[in-house]
């Protein structure tokens, strides 16, 4: 019943990609007061969508919460006919910083929606069955839903009046990423911690050691567990550990199979929610980014999967 895994936080310098990003979205108009982009949910439990590099490359992306940047993996650039490369960057990743290939000046059209003078970078993974992924800042200002019935990620202008049958919590933006506070529990044993947002981890729950040490959460050696790779492939060990509890506001899922990792991100400490337990639950990004709603989907009961070995 343990967890899956896909990719882990990716990105470049803000002060190159922000900026990018910020003036990439061209005017689009859109046949209704919203835009719906069908996606597919993949056995890893990543959200996949079908997008147009440059009006001549089709490629499946990972919509991927904890990223600010665009990138498509070095197989799929091999494949490509429109991508150039205008040097590489340092880029930052689980297991670290490294350098990665960059291009300027791409097109990237998904569902109605186009960006021109688009930065991409390059990484070694993403989810499985995908060419790259993209983080939700294309879609600055906003309201982004993610329907995991439907197979539908809508942006809608407003909070749409749905939004009043789901729970709102509070959301916390961090350079670029989300953060929400949950409640792990092990028999008696209960603390708070933020944790990261993260469609790109198709697992449930990856806490941070330094927490769970000082909550005093039980854990055993485990040798058996997984080394994980991040986007870059470098090794992100992690050891077992089975939640009593895992609780969002006044959801609570049970039995929940995690694990514990050295918790940095970036140079920050954080545990996190992956991609597993995230699509268990209907979502809704407001869109300041300061509150997240939250309804279970039918999904939400379904059995635990097998644990992942690796991450992209």
């Amino acid at each position: 019943m343990p967890q899956r895994l896909a990719s882990p936080p990716f990105s470049a310098p803000r002060s190159v990609l922000a900026a990018s990003l910020a003036c990439a979205l061209t005017s689009c108009t859109a046949p209704a007061p919203w835009v719906v982009i069908p996606f597919t949910c993949t056995a890893a439990d990543n959200v996949m969508v079908r997008a147009t590099l440059n009006g001549r490359d089709p490629v499946d992306l990972m919509f991927h919460t904890a990223i600010d940047s665009v990138s498509l993996t070095k197989a799929a650039i091999a494949r490509l006919t429109t991508f150039a490369s205008d040097g590489s960057i340092d880029v930052r990743s689980w297991g670290g910083t490294t350098s990665a290939r960059h291009s300027r000046g791409n097109t990237l059209q998904i569902g109605p929606l186009t960006w021109s003078d688009l930065e991409l970078t390059e990484s070694e993974l993403s989810g499985p069955g995908t060419d790259g992924k993209f983080g939700p800042n294309l879609f600055a200002g906003k309201v982004v839903e993610l329907d995991f019935d439907r197979g539908e990620l809508r942006l809608h202008p407003a909070l749409p009046p749905h939004a009043a049958q789901f729970e709102c919590l509070e959301l916390e933006e961090r350079d670029g990423m989300l953060f929400v506070v949950g409640e792990p529990r092990v028999g008696e044993r209960a603390g708070r911690t933020s944790f990261l947002l993260h469609t790109g981890f198709g697992g449930t729950a990856l806490l941070d050691a330094q927490f769970v040490q000082e909550q005093g959460l039980p854990t055993a050696p485990d040798p058996g567990a997984p080394t994980l790779q991040d986007s870059y492939g470098k090794p992100v060990p992690t050891q077992r550990l089975q939640l009593t509890t895992l609780r969002l506001g006044t959801l609570v899922f049970h039995d929940v199979p995690a694990a514990v990792f050295g918790g940095q991100l970036g140079g920050r400490r954080t545990s996190v929610l992956g991609g597993t337990l995230l699509t268990r639950m209907n979502l809704i990004f407001a869109a300041d980014r300061r509150h997240l709603y939250v309804r279970p989907n039918a999904r939400f009961a379904a059995p635990w999967p097998a644990p992942p070995r690796r991450a992209s």
